[in-house]
Protein backbone atom coordinates (compact mmCIF):
# COMPACT_ATOMS: atom_id res chain seq x y z
CA UNK A 1 0.00 0.00 0.00
CA UNK A 2 1.34 3.43 -0.98
CA UNK A 3 2.44 5.78 1.77
CA UNK A 4 0.06 8.46 0.50
CA UNK A 5 -2.82 5.98 0.89
CA UNK A 6 -1.76 5.15 4.45
CA UNK A 7 -1.60 8.88 5.12
CA UNK A 8 -5.20 9.41 3.99
CA UNK A 9 -6.34 6.50 6.16
CA UNK A 10 -4.47 7.91 9.15
CA UNK A 11 -5.97 11.37 8.65
CA UNK A 12 -9.52 9.99 8.64
CA UNK A 13 -8.76 7.77 11.64
CA UNK A 14 -7.37 10.61 13.76
CA UNK A 15 -9.56 13.49 12.60
CA UNK A 16 -12.80 11.66 13.33
CA UNK A 17 -11.36 10.11 16.52
CA UNK A 18 -12.29 6.58 15.49
CA UNK A 19 -10.11 4.61 17.88
CA UNK A 20 -12.01 2.56 20.47
CA UNK A 21 -8.66 1.65 22.10
CA UNK A 22 -9.47 -2.04 21.74
CA UNK A 23 -6.67 -3.06 19.34
CA UNK A 24 -8.32 -6.06 17.68
CA UNK A 25 -11.48 -4.05 16.92
CA UNK A 26 -9.50 -0.97 15.87
CA UNK A 27 -7.41 -3.04 13.46
CA UNK A 28 -10.52 -4.33 11.70
CA UNK A 29 -12.08 -0.87 11.55
CA UNK A 30 -8.88 0.44 9.95
CA UNK A 31 -9.16 -2.37 7.43
CA UNK A 32 -12.58 -1.03 6.39
CA UNK A 33 -11.26 2.54 6.10
CA UNK A 34 -8.47 1.20 3.86
CA UNK A 35 -11.07 -0.33 1.52
CA UNK A 36 -12.92 2.98 1.36
CA UNK A 37 -9.78 5.04 0.65
CA UNK A 38 -8.51 2.62 -2.00
CA UNK A 39 -11.90 2.66 -3.74
CA UNK A 40 -11.88 6.47 -3.61
CA UNK A 41 -8.46 6.49 -5.24
CA UNK A 42 -9.64 4.07 -7.92
CA UNK A 43 -12.53 6.43 -8.72
CA UNK A 44 -10.21 9.45 -8.77
CA UNK A 45 -7.92 7.69 -11.28
CA UNK A 46 -10.95 7.06 -13.53
CA UNK A 47 -9.44 4.14 -15.42
CA UNK A 48 -12.49 2.38 -16.98
CA UNK A 49 -10.42 -0.67 -17.88
CA UNK A 50 -9.47 -1.30 -14.24
CA UNK A 51 -12.79 -0.25 -12.70
CA UNK A 52 -14.44 -3.67 -13.03
CA UNK A 53 -11.55 -5.41 -11.26
CA UNK A 54 -11.35 -2.68 -8.60
CA UNK A 55 -15.09 -2.85 -7.89
CA UNK A 56 -15.07 -6.64 -7.67
CA UNK A 57 -11.98 -6.65 -5.44
CA UNK A 58 -13.45 -4.11 -3.00
CA UNK A 59 -16.82 -5.87 -2.82
CA UNK A 60 -15.14 -9.22 -2.16
CA UNK A 61 -12.96 -7.72 0.57
CA UNK A 62 -15.97 -5.94 2.10
CA UNK A 63 -17.83 -9.25 2.33
CA UNK A 64 -14.74 -10.85 3.91
CA UNK A 65 -14.67 -7.97 6.38
CA UNK A 66 -18.30 -8.49 7.42
CA UNK A 67 -17.76 -12.22 7.94
CA UNK A 68 -14.65 -11.80 10.07
CA UNK A 69 -15.44 -8.59 11.93
CA UNK A 70 -19.12 -9.18 12.66
CA UNK A 71 -18.42 -12.71 13.88
CA UNK A 72 -15.68 -11.51 16.22
CA UNK A 73 -17.66 -8.51 17.45
CA UNK A 74 -20.88 -10.43 18.13
CA UNK A 75 -19.05 -13.23 19.93
CA UNK A 76 -17.17 -10.86 22.21
CA UNK A 77 -20.33 -8.85 22.97
CA UNK A 78 -22.05 -12.11 23.85
CA UNK A 79 -19.19 -13.04 26.22
CA UNK A 80 -19.47 -9.71 28.09
CA UNK A 81 -23.32 -9.81 28.07
CA UNK A 82 -23.72 -6.56 26.14
CA UNK A 83 -27.38 -5.54 26.59
CA UNK A 84 -27.80 -4.19 23.05
CA UNK A 85 -26.33 -7.23 21.29
CA UNK A 86 -29.64 -8.07 19.59
CA UNK A 87 -29.93 -4.60 18.07
CA UNK A 88 -26.28 -4.76 17.00
CA UNK A 89 -26.84 -8.11 15.26
CA UNK A 90 -29.82 -6.72 13.34
CA UNK A 91 -27.71 -3.85 12.00
CA UNK A 92 -24.97 -6.28 10.97
CA UNK A 93 -27.49 -8.47 9.16
CA UNK A 94 -28.91 -5.50 7.28
CA UNK A 95 -25.46 -4.34 6.16
CA UNK A 96 -24.54 -7.82 4.93
CA UNK A 97 -27.82 -7.87 2.98
CA UNK A 98 -26.90 -4.54 1.35
CA UNK A 99 -23.51 -5.87 0.24
CA UNK A 100 -25.02 -9.11 -1.05
CA UNK A 101 -27.56 -7.12 -3.02
CA UNK A 102 -24.67 -5.20 -4.57
CA UNK A 103 -23.05 -8.53 -5.50
CA UNK A 104 -26.25 -9.74 -7.22
CA UNK A 105 -26.93 -6.57 -9.18
CA UNK A 106 -26.38 -6.51 -12.90
CA UNK A 107 -23.78 -3.81 -13.41
CA UNK A 108 -24.28 -3.74 -17.22
CA UNK A 109 -20.86 -2.24 -17.78
CA UNK A 110 -21.26 0.87 -15.64
CA UNK A 111 -18.74 -0.07 -12.99
CA UNK A 112 -18.14 3.54 -12.01
CA UNK A 113 -21.76 3.86 -10.91
CA UNK A 114 -21.54 0.51 -9.12
CA UNK A 115 -18.36 1.60 -7.35
CA UNK A 116 -19.90 4.93 -6.30
CA UNK A 117 -22.89 3.16 -4.78
CA UNK A 118 -20.66 0.69 -2.96
CA UNK A 119 -18.62 3.62 -1.66
CA UNK A 120 -21.85 5.23 -0.43
CA UNK A 121 -22.74 2.06 1.48
CA UNK A 122 -19.29 1.73 3.07
CA UNK A 123 -19.07 5.39 4.09
CA UNK A 124 -22.57 5.32 5.56
CA UNK A 125 -21.64 2.28 7.64
CA UNK A 126 -18.41 3.92 8.77
CA UNK A 127 -20.06 7.10 10.04
CA UNK A 128 -23.47 5.85 11.17
CA UNK A 129 -22.49 2.54 12.76
CA UNK A 130 -18.83 2.58 13.74
CA UNK A 131 -18.74 6.19 14.91
CA UNK A 132 -22.05 5.84 16.73
CA UNK A 133 -23.22 2.34 17.61
CA UNK A 134 -19.80 0.78 18.24
CA UNK A 135 -18.95 3.47 20.79
CA UNK A 136 -21.83 2.14 22.86
CA UNK A 137 -19.89 -0.95 23.87
CA UNK A 138 -16.56 0.77 24.62
CA UNK A 139 -17.08 0.95 28.38
CA UNK A 140 -18.14 -2.65 28.90
CA UNK A 141 -15.30 -4.02 26.74
CA UNK A 142 -12.78 -1.80 28.52
CA UNK A 143 -13.89 -3.21 31.88
CA UNK A 144 -13.49 -6.81 30.64
CA UNK A 145 -10.53 -6.22 28.34
CA UNK A 146 -7.91 -8.11 30.36
CA UNK A 147 -10.21 -11.16 30.39
CA UNK A 148 -10.85 -11.15 26.63
CA UNK A 149 -7.72 -9.70 25.01
CA UNK A 150 -5.97 -13.07 24.47
CA UNK A 151 -9.07 -14.52 22.85
CA UNK A 152 -9.43 -11.40 20.63
CA UNK A 153 -5.81 -11.58 19.50
CA UNK A 154 -6.13 -15.30 18.77
CA UNK A 155 -9.18 -14.73 16.57
CA UNK A 156 -7.50 -11.92 14.67
CA UNK A 157 -4.41 -14.07 14.26
CA UNK A 158 -6.51 -16.68 12.41
CA UNK A 159 -7.63 -14.15 9.78
CA UNK A 160 -6.56 -14.79 6.18
CA UNK A 161 -5.93 -11.02 6.02
CA UNK A 162 -3.90 -10.95 9.25
CA UNK A 163 -0.60 -9.71 7.78
CA UNK A 164 -2.29 -6.94 5.79
CA UNK A 165 -4.30 -5.76 8.80
CA UNK A 166 -1.33 -5.84 11.19
CA UNK A 167 0.91 -3.97 8.75
CA UNK A 168 -1.71 -1.28 8.22
CA UNK A 169 -2.25 -0.83 11.97
CA UNK A 170 1.49 -0.43 12.57
CA UNK A 171 1.90 2.08 9.76
CA UNK A 172 -1.08 4.20 10.75
CA UNK A 173 0.11 4.31 14.37
CA UNK A 174 3.79 4.62 13.50
CA UNK A 175 5.29 6.95 16.17
CA UNK A 176 8.18 8.08 13.95
CA UNK A 177 5.87 9.77 11.48
CA UNK A 178 7.45 8.08 8.50
CA UNK A 179 4.13 7.43 6.87
CA UNK A 180 2.36 10.65 7.80
CA UNK A 181 0.12 12.29 5.25
CA UNK A 182 1.73 15.29 3.55
CA UNK A 183 -1.59 16.90 2.53
CA UNK A 184 -2.17 18.40 5.99
CA UNK A 185 1.43 18.89 7.09
CA UNK A 186 1.24 22.69 6.93
CA UNK A 187 -1.91 22.65 9.09
CA UNK A 188 -0.78 19.99 11.55
CA UNK A 189 -2.69 16.92 12.64
CA UNK A 190 -3.28 18.26 16.17
CA UNK A 191 -4.75 21.48 14.77
CA UNK A 192 -6.88 19.52 12.31
CA UNK A 193 -8.36 17.49 15.14
CA UNK A 194 -9.24 20.63 17.13
CA UNK A 195 -10.90 22.14 14.04
CA UNK A 196 -12.87 18.93 13.58
CA UNK A 197 -14.02 18.92 17.21
CA UNK A 198 -15.23 22.53 17.00
CA UNK A 199 -16.93 21.94 13.64
CA UNK A 200 -18.94 18.93 14.77
CA UNK A 201 -19.52 19.91 18.40
CA UNK A 202 -21.19 23.20 17.45
CA UNK A 203 -22.73 21.86 14.18
CA UNK A 204 -21.27 24.69 12.11
CA UNK A 205 -22.06 23.38 8.62
CA UNK A 206 -24.31 25.82 6.71
CA UNK A 207 -24.60 23.87 3.45
CA UNK A 208 -23.18 26.71 1.31
CA UNK A 209 -19.82 25.48 0.03
CA UNK A 210 -17.83 28.74 -0.04
CA UNK A 211 -19.22 29.87 3.32
CA UNK A 212 -18.34 26.54 4.95
CA UNK A 213 -14.91 26.54 3.35
CA UNK A 214 -14.16 30.04 4.63
CA UNK A 215 -15.50 29.21 8.08
CA UNK A 216 -13.20 26.19 8.28
CA UNK A 217 -10.25 28.28 7.17
CA UNK A 218 -11.08 30.88 9.81
CA UNK A 219 -11.14 28.13 12.44
CA UNK A 220 -7.75 26.96 11.18
CA UNK A 221 -6.33 30.48 11.47
CA UNK A 222 -7.76 30.89 14.97
CA UNK A 223 -6.54 27.49 16.17
CA UNK A 224 -3.05 28.17 14.83
CA UNK A 225 -2.96 31.65 16.39
CA UNK A 226 -4.12 30.30 19.76
CA UNK A 227 -1.40 27.66 19.60
CA UNK A 228 1.28 30.31 18.98
CA UNK A 229 -0.11 32.43 21.83
CA UNK A 230 0.03 29.48 24.26
CA UNK A 231 3.57 28.68 23.19
CA UNK A 232 4.58 32.27 23.83
CA UNK A 233 2.98 32.31 27.27
CA UNK A 234 4.83 29.10 28.12
CA UNK A 235 8.01 30.42 26.49
CA UNK A 236 8.35 27.27 24.39
CA UNK A 237 9.93 29.29 21.56
CA UNK A 238 12.24 32.29 21.68
CA UNK A 239 10.06 35.28 22.53
CA UNK A 240 11.21 37.60 19.72
CA UNK A 241 10.66 34.92 17.06
CA UNK A 242 7.28 33.96 18.42
CA UNK A 243 6.14 37.57 18.79
CA UNK A 244 6.63 38.10 15.06
CA UNK A 245 4.85 34.85 14.19
CA UNK A 246 1.98 35.64 16.53
CA UNK A 247 1.46 39.13 15.12
CA UNK A 248 1.55 37.75 11.58
CA UNK A 249 -1.01 35.07 12.49
CA UNK A 250 -3.30 37.64 14.16
CA UNK A 251 -3.05 39.92 11.15
CA UNK A 252 -3.83 37.06 8.75
CA UNK A 253 -6.86 36.07 10.84
CA UNK A 254 -8.28 39.61 10.96
CA UNK A 255 -7.67 40.12 7.23
CA UNK A 256 -9.40 36.87 6.37
CA UNK A 257 -12.40 37.74 8.55
CA UNK A 258 -12.78 40.91 6.47
CA UNK A 259 -12.56 38.89 3.24
CA UNK A 260 -15.09 36.41 4.56
CA UNK A 261 -17.52 39.18 5.53
CA UNK A 262 -17.06 40.66 2.05
CA UNK A 263 -17.86 37.32 0.42
CA UNK A 264 -21.03 36.80 2.45
CA UNK A 265 -22.17 40.36 1.82
CA UNK A 266 -21.55 40.11 -1.93
CA UNK A 267 -23.65 36.92 -2.10
CA UNK A 268 -26.44 38.44 0.01
CA UNK A 269 -26.63 41.56 -2.20
CA UNK A 270 -26.42 39.60 -5.45
CA UNK A 271 -29.35 37.34 -4.52
CA UNK A 272 -31.36 39.87 -2.48
CA UNK A 273 -31.20 38.14 0.88
CA UNK A 274 -34.14 39.44 2.90
CA UNK A 275 -32.09 40.20 6.05
CA UNK A 276 -28.99 41.67 4.39
CA UNK A 277 -28.86 44.94 6.33
CA UNK A 278 -29.19 43.26 9.73
CA UNK A 279 -26.51 40.70 8.85
CA UNK A 280 -24.11 43.38 7.63
CA UNK A 281 -24.73 45.41 10.81
CA UNK A 282 -23.61 42.41 12.87
CA UNK A 283 -20.41 42.27 10.80
CA UNK A 284 -19.79 45.99 11.37
CA UNK A 285 -20.49 45.73 15.11
CA UNK A 286 -18.00 42.89 15.38
CA UNK A 287 -15.33 44.85 13.50
CA UNK A 288 -15.80 47.71 15.96
CA UNK A 289 -15.67 45.32 18.92
CA UNK A 290 -12.26 43.94 18.01
CA UNK A 291 -10.77 47.22 16.78
CA UNK A 292 -9.55 48.35 20.20
CA UNK A 293 -8.25 44.89 21.09
CA UNK A 294 -6.29 44.70 17.83
CA UNK A 295 -4.60 48.02 18.62
CA UNK A 296 -3.71 46.83 22.13
CA UNK A 297 -2.39 43.52 20.82
CA UNK A 298 0.06 45.46 18.64
CA UNK A 299 1.54 46.83 21.87
CA UNK A 300 2.30 43.25 22.92
CA UNK A 301 -0.46 43.19 25.56
CA UNK A 302 -0.81 39.46 26.29
CA UNK A 303 -4.09 39.90 28.15
CA UNK A 304 -5.54 41.81 25.21
CA UNK A 305 -4.40 39.09 22.82
CA UNK A 306 -6.00 36.39 25.00
CA UNK A 307 -9.28 38.32 25.09
CA UNK A 308 -9.14 39.01 21.36
CA UNK A 309 -8.71 35.34 20.52
CA UNK A 310 -11.47 34.30 22.91
CA UNK A 311 -13.87 36.93 21.52
CA UNK A 312 -13.02 35.97 17.95
CA UNK A 313 -13.76 32.30 18.56
CA UNK A 314 -16.91 32.82 20.61
CA UNK A 315 -18.38 35.33 18.17
CA UNK A 316 -17.50 33.26 15.13
CA UNK A 317 -19.05 30.08 16.54
CA UNK A 318 -22.23 31.77 17.76
CA UNK A 319 -22.64 33.79 14.56
CA UNK A 320 -22.19 30.73 12.32
CA UNK A 321 -24.42 28.50 14.44
CA UNK A 322 -27.33 30.96 14.36
CA UNK A 323 -27.10 33.75 11.79
CA UNK A 324 -25.15 32.13 8.95
CA UNK A 325 -27.40 29.07 8.91
CA UNK A 326 -30.25 31.39 7.92
CA UNK A 327 -28.40 31.93 4.64
CA UNK A 328 -28.76 28.28 3.69
CA UNK A 329 -32.53 28.26 4.15
CA UNK A 330 -32.80 31.28 1.88
CA UNK A 331 -30.33 30.06 -0.78
CA UNK A 332 -30.95 26.28 -0.73
CA UNK A 333 -32.94 26.32 -3.99
CA UNK A 334 -30.28 28.45 -5.69
CA UNK A 335 -27.03 26.84 -4.55
CA UNK A 336 -25.97 26.22 -8.16
CA UNK A 337 -26.29 29.93 -8.95
CA UNK A 338 -24.43 30.85 -5.77
CA UNK A 339 -21.57 28.51 -6.72
CA UNK A 340 -21.39 30.06 -10.21
CA UNK A 341 -21.23 33.54 -8.67
CA UNK A 342 -18.46 32.43 -6.30
CA UNK A 343 -16.45 31.09 -9.24
CA UNK A 344 -16.75 34.53 -10.87
CA UNK A 345 -15.51 36.23 -7.69
CA UNK A 346 -12.57 33.84 -7.55
CA UNK A 347 -11.68 34.44 -11.22
CA UNK A 348 -11.82 38.19 -10.61
CA UNK A 349 -9.43 37.82 -7.67
CA UNK A 350 -11.99 39.14 -5.18
CA UNK A 351 -11.75 36.05 -2.99
CA UNK A 352 -9.01 33.53 -2.29
CA UNK A 353 -9.60 29.80 -2.16
CA UNK A 354 -6.52 28.21 -0.64
CA UNK A 355 -5.56 24.63 -1.47
CA UNK A 356 -5.37 23.71 2.23
CA UNK A 357 -8.83 25.21 2.79
CA UNK A 358 -10.22 22.98 0.05
CA UNK A 359 -8.53 19.95 1.63
CA UNK A 360 -10.07 20.65 5.05
CA UNK A 361 -13.48 21.19 3.45
CA UNK A 362 -13.29 17.93 1.51
CA UNK A 363 -12.35 16.01 4.64
CA UNK A 364 -14.77 17.51 7.17
CA UNK A 365 -17.74 18.36 4.94
CA UNK A 366 -17.69 16.40 1.70
CA UNK A 367 -16.32 13.20 3.18
CA UNK A 368 -19.44 12.44 5.18
CA UNK A 369 -21.74 13.30 2.29
CA UNK A 370 -22.78 10.39 0.11
CA UNK A 371 -21.60 10.16 -3.52
CA UNK A 372 -23.96 11.71 -6.05
CA UNK A 373 -24.95 8.63 -8.03
CA UNK A 374 -27.67 6.42 -6.53
CA UNK A 375 -29.46 3.22 -7.49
Amino acid sequence: MKESTVGRIRTIWQTFDMALNIPAIDKQHLWLIAMIVELEEDLENQDPVKMEDNFTRTLTRALDYTIEHFSLEEKILEIVSYPKLGQHRVQHTRFVAVLRRRARERVTGDYKKAALNLLRNLRTWLFQHILSEDRGYMDILTVHYEEIKDWLNLQLGNSMHRDEIEDLYKRVNNPNGKFHQTEFQTIGEDNLKIISELWFRYKLKTGIAIVDMQHLWLLQLLVNTEKLHRQRLKQEIRSEILTVKLKEALSATIDYIKEHFGTEEAIMRKFNFHDTNSHIKQHRDFNALIGDLVLRSKDDDTDAISKLLQDLKEWLISHIAVEDKKLFYFFRSRLGEVNDFVRQLNQQGKIHIWKDAVSIYKLLVEYQETPTLHV
